[in-house]
């Protein structure tokens, strides 16, 4: 007699028994660095959240008093970069625009890092 049969509940269920959610993709963040001329980090900062309102996700916002200028690092998803760089340079003509960088996704970060 099969063990399986004798204390079904011990055992994993069967690939087939179980549903499978519907694959999402993944959302994509990028890396925008934006640098504007300027000693007024917390000036910058609220432009930044009346131009960008509930697109403004992430950001990291560093002030350099020797070169005088605030250079913000905005996380925010792939789809969304145009968007975003449009409302940047109508609203802020004066800022430095960097390139985009993809961030690594926590899936592949913890890949990279096992091997």
């Amino acid at each position: 007699m099969l063990l399986s049969s004798l204390i079904p509940q011990l055992l994993p269920p069967s690939p087939v028994a179980v549903p499978r959610a519907a694959a999402q993709p993944a959302r994509q963040y990028v890396c925008l660095r934006v640098m504007v001329p300027g000693d007024a980090p917390h000036a910058v900062r609220r432009q930044l959240h009346a131009l960008l309102g509930d697109t403004l996700g992430l950001y990291i916002v560093r002030h350099d008093a020797r070169r005088k200028t605030v250079t913000v690092d905005l996380e925010l998803p792939h789809a969304d970069a145009d968007a975003v760089i449009g409302a940047l340079l109508r609203g802020l003509p004066c800022a430095t625009l960097g390139r985009i960088t993809p961030l690594c996704t926590a899936h592949k970060c913890a890949h990279t890092l096992l091997h």
